[in-house]
């Protein structure tokens, strides 16, 4: 039995693939990285103006101010959508009791508290080209608007797209030229790009100073607005990893 088992051991120990069956396989050597941020920045013109108006009104008898608010209301309707404005929605709807509170004096148990008025409030916002902003709120606070409760300015949906895809360029070229300057100066070479992540620095809306405005029902025409829209920075950021060797 001997005679025949050293040849097999002899066989096992002459081929390395056998003699290494019990070793484990080799790993394998990691990727030596760079990591580098590049940033895009665009600015885009401020064309469409979001805008919120408030009709509000008050007095001793709940049904004459619900009266009230709702012809400004269906005023105000009508020729906002006479003027063709987008997005036209009622945001808010509000009618409620004013109180007067007596403490009664000193001895005396407090009264109930008694409604002296009612007021009543209605809010609706739409989006209108900066260019005819003024002119549609100058109308629409003569036609029974009694507020600009808000306004804000933003660029349009296909132009911010645009300036969104243009930053996320310039952002690649930036992190691009980034580590190719670093592998440079190092006297290393660029074996490829390993991981790009393109989710960082997506913009909001960046609104103009909150405005204010009321009127008397009464009061004089209102020249006609100067609504400026400005502009909007849209920025795009990019991390990217960069496989080098050398050194």
């Amino acid at each position: 039995m001997k005679k025949y088992l050293l040849p097999a051991i002899l066989a096992i120990l002459a081929h390395p693939a056998l003699a290494q069956f019990g070793s484990a396989p080799a790993k394998p050597e990691a990727p030596r990285l760079i990591t580098v941020q590049g940033r895009g920045e665009v600015r885009t013109e401020n064309t469409v103006a979001v805008i919120q108006l408030g009709f509000e009104a008050a007095g001793p008898d709940e049904p004459a101010v619900r009266e009230d608010v709702a012809r400004r209301s269906q005023a105000v309707t009508a020729l906002l959508k006479k003027q063709k404005v987008e997005q036209l929605e009622t945001t808010a709807v509000n009618i409620r009791p004013q109180f007067v509170y007596d403490q009664g004096s000193p001895g005396k148990a407090p009264q109930a508290p008694k409604i002296t008025g009612y007021i009543g409030q209605v809010a609706v916002n739409f989006r209108a080209p900066v260019g005819d902003a003024g002119k549609i709120i100058s109308a629409a606070m003569q036609a029974g608007a009694n507020s600009v409760s808000s306004m804000s300015t933003q660029p349009a949906d296909e132009a911010r797209k645009a300036a969104e895809n243009e930053a996320l360029t310039l952002a690649a070229k930036d992190a691009e030229a980034q580590a190719g300057a670093l592998l440079q100066a190092l006297n290393l070479t660029n074996a490829g790009i390993r991981s790009i992540d393109a989710t960082g620095g997506r913009p909001g809306p960046v609104p103009m100073p909150r405005m204010m405005a009321a009127m008397d029902a009464e009061a004089a025409p209102l020249p006609e607005l100067d609504v400026q829209g400005g502009e909007t920075v849209i920025s795009r950021e990019i991390t990217m990893q960069v496989e080098f060797r050398g050194q």
